[in-house]
Protein backbone atom coordinates (compact mmCIF):
# COMPACT_ATOMS: atom_id res chain seq x y z
CA UNK A 1 0.00 0.00 0.00
CA UNK A 2 3.01 2.50 1.07
CA UNK A 3 4.48 2.05 -2.84
CA UNK A 4 1.15 2.64 -4.37
CA UNK A 5 0.35 5.77 -1.89
CA UNK A 6 3.91 7.47 -3.53
CA UNK A 7 2.95 6.21 -6.72
CA UNK A 8 0.31 8.17 -6.89
CA UNK A 9 1.52 11.22 -5.03
CA UNK A 10 4.44 11.50 -7.60
CA UNK A 11 1.68 11.02 -10.62
CA UNK A 12 -0.40 14.04 -8.74
CA UNK A 13 2.95 16.04 -8.51
CA UNK A 14 4.10 15.56 -11.79
CA UNK A 15 0.16 16.77 -13.38
CA UNK A 16 0.83 19.83 -11.44
CA UNK A 17 4.07 20.69 -12.85
CA UNK A 18 2.24 19.98 -16.52
CA UNK A 19 -0.45 22.43 -15.64
CA UNK A 20 2.01 25.00 -14.64
CA UNK A 21 4.14 24.76 -17.55
CA UNK A 22 1.29 25.12 -19.75
CA UNK A 23 0.11 28.15 -18.05
CA UNK A 24 2.81 29.71 -19.05
CA UNK A 25 2.30 28.37 -22.07
CA UNK A 26 -1.14 29.47 -22.28
CA UNK A 27 -0.47 33.05 -21.14
CA UNK A 28 1.85 33.10 -23.99
CA UNK A 29 -0.56 32.66 -26.30
CA UNK A 30 -3.04 35.10 -24.51
CA UNK A 31 -0.50 38.13 -24.63
CA UNK A 32 -0.10 37.23 -28.44
CA UNK A 33 -3.83 37.21 -28.57
CA UNK A 34 -4.29 40.36 -26.29
CA UNK A 35 -6.28 38.20 -24.04
CA UNK A 36 -4.90 40.31 -21.31
CA UNK A 37 -6.97 39.21 -18.09
CA UNK A 38 -6.54 35.36 -18.53
CA UNK A 39 -2.69 36.19 -19.72
CA UNK A 40 -2.42 37.71 -15.99
CA UNK A 41 -4.26 34.98 -13.90
CA UNK A 42 -2.08 32.69 -15.75
CA UNK A 43 1.11 34.19 -15.30
CA UNK A 44 0.20 34.78 -11.87
CA UNK A 45 -0.31 31.02 -11.57
CA UNK A 46 2.83 30.52 -12.46
CA UNK A 47 5.24 32.48 -10.92
CA UNK A 48 3.68 30.77 -7.56
CA UNK A 49 3.98 27.15 -8.52
CA UNK A 50 7.46 25.57 -7.64
CA UNK A 51 7.86 24.48 -10.80
CA UNK A 52 7.75 27.22 -12.79
CA UNK A 53 8.94 30.42 -10.16
CA UNK A 54 12.17 29.55 -10.82
CA UNK A 55 12.07 29.75 -14.29
CA UNK A 56 13.41 33.19 -15.67
CA UNK A 57 11.14 32.49 -19.00
CA UNK A 58 7.95 32.71 -16.42
CA UNK A 59 9.46 35.84 -14.93
CA UNK A 60 10.31 37.52 -18.31
CA UNK A 61 6.26 36.83 -19.93
CA UNK A 62 5.37 38.10 -16.26
CA UNK A 63 7.37 41.52 -17.35
CA UNK A 64 5.46 41.62 -20.72
CA UNK A 65 2.62 40.91 -19.51
CA UNK A 66 2.29 43.40 -17.01
CA UNK A 67 4.36 45.92 -19.39
CA UNK A 68 1.42 44.98 -22.04
CA UNK A 69 -1.37 45.41 -19.48
CA UNK A 70 0.15 49.25 -18.64
CA UNK A 71 0.01 50.12 -22.20
CA UNK A 72 -3.63 49.91 -21.75
CA UNK A 73 -3.75 51.75 -18.73
CA UNK A 74 -3.63 55.15 -20.47
CA UNK A 75 -6.66 54.36 -22.66
CA UNK A 76 -10.00 54.97 -20.77
CA UNK A 77 -11.70 52.93 -23.41
CA UNK A 78 -9.46 49.71 -22.82
CA UNK A 79 -11.00 47.56 -20.78
CA UNK A 80 -7.89 46.63 -19.40
CA UNK A 81 -7.11 50.05 -18.04
CA UNK A 82 -7.69 48.99 -14.69
CA UNK A 83 -6.47 45.53 -14.53
CA UNK A 84 -3.27 46.11 -12.76
CA UNK A 85 -3.16 49.63 -11.31
CA UNK A 86 0.44 48.67 -10.00
CA UNK A 87 1.15 47.38 -13.34
CA UNK A 88 5.18 49.05 -13.44
CA UNK A 89 6.33 47.73 -10.02
CA UNK A 90 5.19 44.35 -11.21
CA UNK A 91 6.67 44.51 -14.76
CA UNK A 92 9.68 46.07 -12.74
CA UNK A 93 10.10 43.28 -9.86
CA UNK A 94 9.92 40.88 -12.66
CA UNK A 95 12.04 42.38 -14.71
CA UNK A 96 14.78 42.28 -12.14
CA UNK A 97 13.67 38.89 -11.08
CA UNK A 98 14.03 37.53 -14.97
CA UNK A 99 17.72 39.05 -14.85
CA UNK A 100 19.06 37.31 -12.11
CA UNK A 101 17.34 33.62 -13.51
CA UNK A 102 18.46 34.33 -16.73
CA UNK A 103 22.26 33.08 -16.51
CA UNK A 104 22.64 32.24 -19.90
CA UNK A 105 20.62 35.70 -21.03
CA UNK A 106 18.57 33.61 -23.14
CA UNK A 107 15.75 36.36 -22.81
CA UNK A 108 18.13 39.65 -22.28
CA UNK A 109 15.93 41.14 -25.35
CA UNK A 110 12.63 40.94 -24.45
CA UNK A 111 13.29 41.87 -20.86
CA UNK A 112 15.21 44.07 -21.47
CA UNK A 113 12.69 45.91 -23.31
CA UNK A 114 10.63 46.24 -19.99
CA UNK A 115 13.17 47.59 -18.50
CA UNK A 116 13.02 50.56 -21.09
CA UNK A 117 9.44 50.29 -20.88
CA UNK A 118 8.69 50.81 -17.40
CA UNK A 119 11.60 53.39 -16.85
CA UNK A 120 9.77 55.76 -19.84
CA UNK A 121 6.59 55.03 -17.34
CA UNK A 122 8.50 56.39 -14.55
CA UNK A 123 10.34 59.03 -16.68
CA UNK A 124 6.72 59.87 -17.29
CA UNK A 125 5.83 60.40 -13.92
CA UNK A 126 9.01 62.28 -13.24
CA UNK A 127 8.64 65.17 -15.63
CA UNK A 128 4.79 65.02 -14.65
CA UNK A 129 5.65 65.83 -11.49
CA UNK A 130 8.38 68.27 -12.02
CA UNK A 131 5.96 70.32 -14.10
CA UNK A 132 3.27 70.62 -11.20
CA UNK A 133 5.99 71.46 -9.24
CA UNK A 134 5.62 68.13 -6.67
CA UNK A 135 9.83 68.34 -6.74
CA UNK A 136 10.52 65.72 -4.20
CA UNK A 137 8.02 63.18 -6.38
CA UNK A 138 9.95 64.09 -10.01
CA UNK A 139 13.21 63.21 -8.36
CA UNK A 140 11.94 59.97 -6.46
CA UNK A 141 10.67 59.28 -9.70
CA UNK A 142 13.43 60.38 -11.83
CA UNK A 143 15.74 58.18 -9.99
CA UNK A 144 13.59 54.72 -10.04
CA UNK A 145 13.59 55.34 -14.15
CA UNK A 146 17.31 55.85 -14.05
CA UNK A 147 17.98 52.64 -12.34
CA UNK A 148 15.63 51.23 -14.57
CA UNK A 149 17.17 52.19 -17.42
CA UNK A 150 20.60 51.07 -16.06
CA UNK A 151 19.01 47.79 -15.56
CA UNK A 152 18.47 47.51 -19.57
CA UNK A 153 21.87 47.37 -20.43
CA UNK A 154 22.27 50.73 -22.49
CA UNK A 155 21.91 53.51 -20.15
CA UNK A 156 22.29 56.21 -22.25
CA UNK A 157 18.40 56.06 -21.85
CA UNK A 158 19.21 57.48 -18.68
CA UNK A 159 20.30 60.69 -19.10
CA UNK A 160 17.10 62.36 -19.69
CA UNK A 161 15.61 61.31 -16.53
CA UNK A 162 19.30 62.21 -14.75
CA UNK A 163 18.06 66.15 -16.08
CA UNK A 164 14.81 65.63 -13.92
CA UNK A 165 16.79 64.74 -11.02
CA UNK A 166 19.37 67.17 -11.18
CA UNK A 167 16.86 70.16 -12.08
CA UNK A 168 14.48 68.84 -9.34
CA UNK A 169 17.04 69.10 -6.78
CA UNK A 170 17.95 72.41 -7.82
CA UNK A 171 14.00 73.24 -7.55
CA UNK A 172 14.67 72.43 -3.65
CA UNK A 173 17.91 74.28 -3.62
CA UNK A 174 19.37 70.46 -2.85
CA UNK A 175 23.12 71.93 -3.98
CA UNK A 176 24.48 68.32 -3.27
CA UNK A 177 21.73 66.56 -5.64
CA UNK A 178 22.77 69.02 -8.48
CA UNK A 179 26.10 68.36 -8.54
CA UNK A 180 25.72 64.70 -8.05
CA UNK A 181 23.17 64.27 -11.40
CA UNK A 182 24.71 67.33 -13.31
CA UNK A 183 28.05 65.77 -12.82
CA UNK A 184 26.99 62.28 -14.24
CA UNK A 185 25.31 63.99 -16.97
CA UNK A 186 28.83 65.83 -18.00
CA UNK A 187 30.53 62.31 -17.56
CA UNK A 188 28.56 61.29 -20.21
CA UNK A 189 29.27 64.33 -22.08
CA UNK A 190 25.57 65.87 -22.49
CA UNK A 191 25.52 68.63 -24.83
CA UNK A 192 22.60 70.59 -22.19
CA UNK A 193 23.64 74.18 -21.82
CA UNK A 194 21.62 74.77 -18.42
CA UNK A 195 23.71 71.89 -16.64
CA UNK A 196 27.11 73.46 -17.37
CA UNK A 197 25.47 76.53 -16.53
CA UNK A 198 23.85 75.63 -13.28
CA UNK A 199 26.99 74.16 -12.40
CA UNK A 200 29.44 76.92 -13.10
CA UNK A 201 27.12 79.39 -10.79
CA UNK A 202 26.75 76.77 -8.39
CA UNK A 203 30.43 76.42 -8.11
CA UNK A 204 31.07 80.51 -8.27
CA UNK A 205 28.73 81.33 -5.89
CA UNK A 206 30.71 78.62 -3.26
CA UNK A 207 33.45 80.61 -4.13
CA UNK A 208 34.97 77.10 -5.71
CA UNK A 209 36.84 78.42 -8.39
CA UNK A 210 38.83 75.60 -9.25
CA UNK A 211 35.22 73.89 -9.70
CA UNK A 212 33.70 76.38 -11.68
CA UNK A 213 36.96 76.56 -14.09
CA UNK A 214 36.44 72.11 -14.33
CA UNK A 215 33.28 72.82 -15.40
CA UNK A 216 33.78 75.51 -18.23
CA UNK A 217 36.35 73.12 -19.71
CA UNK A 218 34.22 70.41 -19.70
CA UNK A 219 31.80 72.51 -21.71
CA UNK A 220 34.11 73.34 -24.05
CA UNK A 221 36.14 70.03 -24.91
CA UNK A 222 32.48 68.29 -24.64
CA UNK A 223 30.74 71.10 -26.84
CA UNK A 224 33.27 71.93 -29.43
CA UNK A 225 31.14 73.98 -31.79
CA UNK A 226 28.85 75.89 -28.75
CA UNK A 227 30.14 79.60 -28.56
CA UNK A 228 28.39 79.22 -25.09
CA UNK A 229 31.35 77.01 -24.00
CA UNK A 230 33.60 79.92 -25.15
CA UNK A 231 31.87 82.74 -23.39
CA UNK A 232 31.95 80.22 -19.95
CA UNK A 233 35.59 79.64 -20.31
CA UNK A 234 35.82 83.54 -20.37
CA UNK A 235 34.27 83.79 -17.04
CA UNK A 236 36.30 81.08 -15.69
CA UNK A 237 39.71 82.56 -16.18
CA UNK A 238 38.38 86.29 -15.87
CA UNK A 239 37.14 84.47 -12.29
CA UNK A 240 40.57 83.66 -12.00
CA UNK A 241 42.00 87.12 -12.84
CA UNK A 242 43.56 85.95 -15.92
CA UNK A 243 42.27 89.04 -18.32
CA UNK A 244 43.73 88.02 -21.46
CA UNK A 245 42.78 84.46 -21.85
CA UNK A 246 39.30 85.93 -20.81
CA UNK A 247 39.25 88.63 -23.83
CA UNK A 248 40.69 86.03 -25.91
CA UNK A 249 37.77 83.54 -25.49
CA UNK A 250 35.42 85.95 -25.67
CA UNK A 251 36.78 86.82 -29.15
CA UNK A 252 36.80 83.31 -30.11
CA UNK A 253 32.83 83.11 -29.51
CA UNK A 254 32.53 86.09 -31.41
CA UNK A 255 34.40 84.87 -34.32
CA UNK A 256 32.29 81.61 -34.56
CA UNK A 257 29.17 83.48 -35.22
CA UNK A 258 29.91 86.51 -36.93
CA UNK A 259 28.28 85.35 -40.04
CA UNK A 260 24.69 85.21 -37.86
CA UNK A 261 22.95 88.04 -38.37
CA UNK A 262 20.36 86.94 -34.95
CA UNK A 263 23.21 85.30 -32.66
CA UNK A 264 26.14 87.84 -32.96
CA UNK A 265 24.18 91.00 -32.10
CA UNK A 266 23.29 89.26 -28.97
CA UNK A 267 26.83 87.55 -28.34
CA UNK A 268 28.40 91.11 -28.66
CA UNK A 269 25.96 92.53 -25.51
CA UNK A 270 26.98 89.54 -23.56
CA UNK A 271 30.30 89.68 -24.37
CA UNK A 272 30.27 93.32 -23.16
CA UNK A 273 29.07 92.93 -20.02
CA UNK A 274 31.91 90.39 -19.16
CA UNK A 275 34.24 92.93 -20.61
CA UNK A 276 32.20 95.38 -18.16
CA UNK A 277 32.65 93.06 -15.27
CA UNK A 278 36.95 93.33 -15.85
CA UNK A 279 36.33 97.42 -16.16
CA UNK A 280 37.01 97.17 -20.03
CA UNK A 281 34.29 99.95 -20.52
CA UNK A 282 36.06 101.00 -23.89
CA UNK A 283 36.20 96.92 -24.95
CA UNK A 284 32.50 96.78 -23.48
CA UNK A 285 30.82 99.74 -25.33
CA UNK A 286 32.88 98.83 -28.64
CA UNK A 287 30.86 95.77 -28.82
CA UNK A 288 27.05 97.26 -27.76
CA UNK A 289 27.29 100.37 -29.84
CA UNK A 290 28.78 97.52 -32.96
CA UNK A 291 25.58 95.30 -32.06
CA UNK A 292 23.49 98.73 -31.67
CA UNK A 293 24.68 99.14 -35.40
CA UNK A 294 24.05 95.80 -36.50
CA UNK A 295 19.96 95.89 -34.82
CA UNK A 296 19.54 98.98 -33.27
CA UNK A 297 16.39 98.07 -32.31
CA UNK A 298 16.96 96.08 -29.65
CA UNK A 299 16.39 96.20 -25.84
CA UNK A 300 19.71 93.93 -24.85
CA UNK A 301 22.35 96.62 -26.13
CA UNK A 302 20.12 99.67 -24.93
CA UNK A 303 19.75 98.41 -21.70
CA UNK A 304 23.36 96.92 -21.20
CA UNK A 305 24.90 100.45 -22.53
CA UNK A 306 22.45 102.51 -20.40
CA UNK A 307 23.48 99.98 -17.16
CA UNK A 308 26.88 100.71 -17.64
CA UNK A 309 27.01 104.06 -17.92
CA UNK A 310 24.54 104.23 -14.88
CA UNK A 311 26.71 102.90 -12.96
CA UNK A 312 29.81 104.07 -14.14
CA UNK A 313 27.76 107.46 -13.15
CA UNK A 314 27.03 105.87 -9.58
CA UNK A 315 30.92 105.20 -8.85
CA UNK A 316 31.57 108.92 -9.91
CA UNK A 317 28.76 109.93 -7.83
CA UNK A 318 30.25 107.50 -4.50
CA UNK A 319 33.65 108.99 -5.36
CA UNK A 320 32.44 112.55 -5.13
CA UNK A 321 30.66 111.91 -1.57
CA UNK A 322 34.18 110.33 0.07
CA UNK A 323 36.16 113.19 -0.77
CA UNK A 324 37.26 115.24 2.76
CA UNK A 325 34.58 118.37 3.27
CA UNK A 326 37.78 120.45 3.58
CA UNK A 327 39.67 119.65 0.27
CA UNK A 328 39.95 122.48 -1.68
CA UNK A 329 41.25 121.07 -4.66
CA UNK A 330 38.20 121.04 -6.66
CA UNK A 331 37.43 117.17 -7.18
CA UNK A 332 34.33 117.33 -5.15
CA UNK A 333 32.86 119.31 -7.97
CA UNK A 334 35.10 117.58 -10.71
CA UNK A 335 33.84 113.97 -10.14
CA UNK A 336 29.90 115.20 -9.62
CA UNK A 337 30.11 116.95 -13.10
CA UNK A 338 31.61 113.24 -14.84
CA UNK A 339 28.75 111.68 -12.54
CA UNK A 340 26.03 114.12 -14.08
CA UNK A 341 27.63 113.65 -17.42
CA UNK A 342 27.54 109.99 -17.12
CA UNK A 343 23.94 110.31 -15.67
CA UNK A 344 22.81 112.16 -19.22
CA UNK A 345 24.42 109.70 -21.57
CA UNK A 346 22.23 106.52 -20.25
CA UNK A 347 19.19 108.55 -20.69
CA UNK A 348 19.06 107.94 -24.60
CA UNK A 349 19.77 103.79 -23.90
CA UNK A 350 17.43 103.99 -21.13
CA UNK A 351 14.44 105.72 -23.33
CA UNK A 352 15.33 103.01 -26.37
CA UNK A 353 15.26 99.95 -24.47
CA UNK A 354 11.58 101.29 -22.34
CA UNK A 355 10.37 101.85 -26.64
CA UNK A 356 11.35 98.49 -27.56
CA UNK A 357 9.31 97.13 -24.61
CA UNK A 358 6.15 99.00 -25.30
CA UNK A 359 5.91 98.75 -29.16
CA UNK A 360 5.82 94.92 -28.60
CA UNK A 361 2.61 93.20 -28.66
CA UNK A 362 0.74 93.24 -25.37
CA UNK A 363 1.39 89.33 -24.52
CA UNK A 364 4.98 89.61 -24.75
CA UNK A 365 5.00 92.71 -23.39
CA UNK A 366 3.78 91.38 -20.09
CA UNK A 367 6.85 89.19 -20.43
CA UNK A 368 9.41 92.38 -20.10
CA UNK A 369 6.98 93.85 -16.92
CA UNK A 370 10.37 93.07 -14.82
CA UNK A 371 12.76 94.88 -17.66
CA UNK A 372 10.60 97.83 -18.32
CA UNK A 373 10.15 98.22 -14.79
CA UNK A 374 14.08 98.18 -14.07
CA UNK A 375 14.58 100.54 -16.97
CA UNK A 376 11.92 103.18 -15.79
CA UNK A 377 13.75 102.67 -11.99
CA UNK A 378 16.85 103.76 -13.59
CA UNK A 379 15.73 106.63 -15.50
CA UNK A 380 13.55 107.64 -12.26
CA UNK A 381 17.20 107.83 -10.43
CA UNK A 382 18.69 109.83 -13.14
CA UNK A 383 15.89 112.66 -13.12
CA UNK A 384 16.23 112.88 -9.67
CA UNK A 385 19.69 113.18 -9.46
CA UNK A 386 19.75 115.65 -12.80
CA UNK A 387 17.02 117.06 -11.05
CA UNK A 388 14.76 116.93 -14.02
CA UNK A 389 11.54 116.53 -12.05
CA UNK A 390 8.77 116.88 -14.40
CA UNK A 391 10.57 113.85 -16.41
CA UNK A 392 11.00 111.99 -12.92
CA UNK A 393 7.10 112.50 -12.35
CA UNK A 394 6.24 111.08 -15.29
CA UNK A 395 8.27 108.13 -14.88
CA UNK A 396 6.94 107.74 -11.27
CA UNK A 397 3.41 107.26 -12.66
CA UNK A 398 4.00 104.87 -14.79
CA UNK A 399 6.16 102.79 -12.46
CA UNK A 400 3.08 102.91 -10.09
CA UNK A 401 0.65 102.25 -12.90
CA UNK A 402 2.94 98.76 -13.09
CA UNK A 403 2.52 98.14 -9.38
CA UNK A 404 -1.04 98.60 -9.55
CA UNK A 405 -1.31 96.77 -12.40
CA UNK A 406 0.47 93.23 -10.80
Amino acid sequence: MKKLIMIVALIALTFGASAQTLNVQSAIQDLKKNYLKKAKAEIDLATEHESTKDDAKTWCYRGLIYARIGGEATNEKSKFKDLAPNWAEEAYAAALECKRLDTKNEYANENNSVFRFVGNEYYSRSTEAYNSQRYQDALNYAEKAIEMYNNSGDAKFATESMYIAGISAKAMKDNEGVKKYFNQLIRKKTDKMQVYRTLFDLYKEEGNKDGAMKTANSYQKNCKDDYNAYLMMAEGYLLNENIEKGKEMINSALDMTKNDSIIYPQLLCQAAAILELTQDYAGAEANYMESLKLSPNQFAANFGMGKMIYNRAVDKHNAANEVPVDDESGLYDKLLGESNDLFRQSIQYFTSAVSFIDAMPADAKKMQRANLFNCLNALKIVYTRLEMYPEQKAVDARMTEIQNAQ
